[in-house]
């Protein structure tokens, strides 16, 4: 991907998108596609907004009214020609409510939900909970409510939504209830996925390291985020460019990243939880940014633009702090660029120390042979005795 890098800095430097369309022509990379967040306007029309109603948040990567796709398709093309498919994400608490929704049981807010999930259904956005299925790698579901959840979100997805509130029972077509039992049977994959709870376990290492130094005595700033980059860098060998830019924020009391990392006190009651949800918050947007990676390896004739249902004003918090302004696709793999780069955070000496050709090939060894979870049980017992002074 190292030669990427010159293509991707001169697409920066470019002023309009006509210059950033010709730098793309001029590189002619095969099955290269990139996503613009921050232009004037977006190449594709019909692109909705993103919806809130109460707590209720729908969220993309970016605001799709403004994006704008680049690739072999698009590029001789005034206006896009490609299908755009939008398709919602949803975290475990909305893929709760929704089952308490259908069982007739209270849910929060209810009348805002009822117009969030309405205009969802309206708009005929397509419905995923691979998300929320993920996420209960850290909250457990009984195995007979978990059954249940399946049945009402197909439901859902698969009825008028008046229906859906009417607690009435329906017949589905055949297919649907195939459906269900698939969804089932393929639930226990999400727990199975190394690659992934692997990815999460580094997340939750990055933020129990951060929250432990910045609660560190006699220790300055400068001198805890120096420890934060070694100790990602050169104990844990990974260097995650949204995490490390978030949390040397954190370390630095900034006021761009105080509502997301405001329920992390000393003091605060099950701190552990919260910290937890803190990097769900953070991990649902690298797992939306693998979604988009999946799709154009999967799908090169349609754009896949995935949002995010949520009632947590975390993960839109986090987009805003370090928002994304291109995503890359190339050869199986994708580069994001935020608002924020390395240069940010990174002095160029600490940039030559840490990305010698020597220091990477050693981290891309040893990373494949570290235990994260032990990892992060070590953290815990160090949050532990912190917590404990």
């Amino acid at each position: 991907m190292f030669k990427l890098y010159p293509f991707i800095q001169e697409m920066i430097n470019c002023e309009t998108t006509i210059q950033k369309m010709e730098v793309f022509d001029r590189w002619k990379l095969d099955k290269c596609r990139v996503f613009l967040f921050d232009e004037e306007k977006s190449n594709f029309s019909n692109i909705g907004k993103s919806i809130s109603y109460g707590k209720f948040n729908l969220v993309g990567l970016g605001d799709y009214q403004k994006i704008w796709v680049i690739d072999e398709n698009t590029l001789n093309n005034r206006d896009n020609v490609l299908p755009v498919a939008k398709i919602v994400n949803y975290d475990l608490n909305m893929f709760t409510y929704i089952n308490d929704l259908y069982r007739g049981r209270n849910v929060p807010d209810r009348e805002n939900l009822i117009k969030f999930l309405h205009e969802i259904k309206t708009t005929r956005l397509a419905n995923n909970i691979s998300t929320a299925l993920m996420e209960r790698y850290t909250t457990p579901i009984d195995s007979k409510l978990l059954a249940k959840m399946i049945e009402s979100y197909v439901y859902f997805d698969s009825i008028d939504f008046e229906e859906f509130q009417s607690n009435s029972s329906q017949t589905l077509e055949p297919d649907k209830y195939i459906w269900m039992t698939e969804i089932w049977d393929n639930a226990e994959t999400y727990l199975n996925n190394n690659k992934v709870i692997q990815q999460y376990e580094v997340v939750c290492c990055y933020v129990l390291k951060a929250f432990i130094l910045k609660n560190t005595k006699n220790l300055s700033t400068e001198e805890k985020i120096v420890r934060f980059k070694r100790y990602c860098l050169e104990d844990l060998c990974v260097f995650l460019e949204l995490e490390m830019s978030l949390l040397i924020l954190f370390l630095k009391n900034d006021s761009s990243v105080q509502k997301i990392f405001k329920k992390l006190q000393v003091g605060a009651k099950r701190l552990e939880d919260k910290i937890q949800n803190t990097v769900w918050d953070i991990f649902h947007i690298r797992l939306l940014e693998q979604s988009f990676l999946s799709d154009c390896i999967e799908h090169k004739e349609a754009v896949y633009l995935h949002y995010f249902a949520t009632a947590d004003s975390g993960l839109a918090d986090v987009l805003r702090a370090n928002p994304i302004k291109m995503l890359v696709y190339y050869d199986k793999n994708y580069i994001p660029v935020r608002r924020y780069s390395e240069l940010d955070f990174f002095t160029q000496d600490e940039l030559d120390f840490y990305n010698t050709k020597s220091k990477i090939r050693n981290r891309e060894k040893v990373v494949k042979s570290k235990n994260f979870s032990s990892i992060k049980a070590t953290l815990i017992i160090e949050l532990k005795t912190l917590l404990a002074k």
